[in-house]
């Protein structure tokens, strides 16, 4: 089965190989944010990257994700990914909905580690549409509603 993994660098990339062994021996790829310290990235796990553009400011953070749109349905075609995951942040949300509404793919989200108190925003764009939706904090689940489901620390 294709599973595509979507995040941003840093903790939360970090975060999502962490949790990959669970969907060991599926055929793996993964969309991150085109910076140049993670061009060299590799995992054995993973068999493909894309990348996507990133923002300095918001606001050119916004016009990025809207032009990656369609480099996400480019990828999205090619890849016919059965499951979406993702651990955050924002580069989740236009992947997630345009898997969701041109591809009828299931997604998975779990909510950072490092939101202890109060969901993400990124998770509360999310959380309208995703499958499987998993917080790391019982606190979490009053914030979000009755599709949220606790799983404790999963890293």
């Amino acid at each position: 089965m294709k599973i595509g993994v979507v995040s941003s660098e840093g903790g939360h990339l970090i975060e999502a190989l962490n949790i990959l062994d669970s969907f060991e021996g599926n055929d793996i790829f993964s969309i991150t944010y085109d910076v140049p310290h993670i061009k060299d990235f590799s995992d054995p796990r993973i068999k493909r990257t894309y990348f996507v553009g990133m923002g300095k400011t918001r606001l050119r953070l916004f016009f990025r994700l809207l032009f990656s749109t369609f480099k996400f349905i480019r990828i999205f075609i090619k890849e016919k990914p059965k499951i979406l995951f993702s651990t955050g942040s924002e580069i989740a949300i236009p992947a997630f909905y345009i898997g969701k509404l041109f591809f009828g793919t299931k997604l998975i989200f779990v909510e950072s580690i490092a939101k202890f108190h109060e969901p993400s925003v990124t998770g509360k764009v999310i959380y309208p549409i995703a499958d499987l939706f998993m917080v790391p904090w019982q606190s979490l689940l009053k914030a979000y509603g009755p599709k949220a489901q606790f799983v404790g620390e999963l890293i």
